[in-house]
Formats: C-alpha cells, structure tokens, sequence
C-alpha cells in the first residue's frame, strides 16, 4: 500500500461516521478507464483513489474527484482562460481547483485561484500535495493541532 500513512492519519483525525469524509474507492476498471482517457496520469493519483478513493476528507478541507474536469466542464470557459492541458481533480470548497498541466506532463500540481484566474505551479507532486491539503505534516503529525 502506498498511502497507509495516510489512511491510518485520516483514521485519528477525522470524525468517524461523518458522512462529509464519506469516499469511494474506485475498482481496477474504472482506474484503467480513467488511465486510458489520460495516459499521462500520474500514478499516485491512481493509486490513492484505489487506496483511499474519491470524495471530502477531513470534514470537506479538500475533495478529490474520481474524474478529471475542466473549465469548460463546469461552465466557467467563458470567465477564464487557461491553457489547454489543464486538468483539474480536486478543489478546496472555496472555489479554487487543484490538477495536472499535461502540456508540461511533469505530473506536478496546479493550482487554479478563482481571485483573479491564475495558475500556480506547486512544484509538489500529488502525494506531497495530498498530504498538505490533509494538513498532515511530513513526520504523520496533524498540523491543526499546536505541537510543543
């Protein structure tokens, strides 16, 4: 398993039973269906909706999609223009969106700010990414919560 760190925080912090943390881990046929649609997906991306699956976690901090979007999928390609090539996989209930530049195809994580329309680039890659959307620090330690 490549995200039981993560698995195993989610299991101390989150509220158990609270239908906002509510996933679905996606099956072997929808991964390669959403592989062959993006080929260029990153792995962790995959495994962690195989691992973890799709949906809010942490009491809707973030949510991460089972599917890959765009702006014109939303309805919102006539308010911003952004470069072919971005997708998006998660957002963070406040109107911004996290995804893959598969015109760069590094696999690094997006960022689009509803503000003012930017791309930001995060140089992370999904599973440093996740982690910090889960506000778990890199020794599994819940950054919500003041450590001495």
């Amino acid at each position: 398993m490549k995200y039981k760190r993560e698995i195993e925080f989610l299991e101390k912090v989150e509220e158990q039973n609270n239908p906002q943390n509510e996933r679905t881990k996606l099956n072997t046929d929808e991964l390669s269906k959403l592989k062959q649609i993006h080929p260029n997906l990153p792995v962790e991306y995959l495994d962690y909706l195989k691992e973890i699956g799709s949906g809010n976690f942490r009491e809707c901090q973030f949510k991460v999609h089972g599917h890959l979007f765009d702006l014109e999928d939303l309805g919102l390609e006539e308010h911003y223009d952004l470069e072919n090539g971005i997708k998006f996989f998660g957002d963070n209930f406040s109107g911004d969106f996290s995804g893959f530049d598969f015109s760069k195809n590094n696999g690094l994580i997006v960022e689009f700010w509803h503000e003012d329309g930017t791309i930001y680039e995060t140089e992370k890659t999904f599973k440093e990414y996740i982690r910090e959307q889960m506000l778990m620090d890199e020794n599994d330690n819940d950054t919500r919560v003041k450590t001495k």
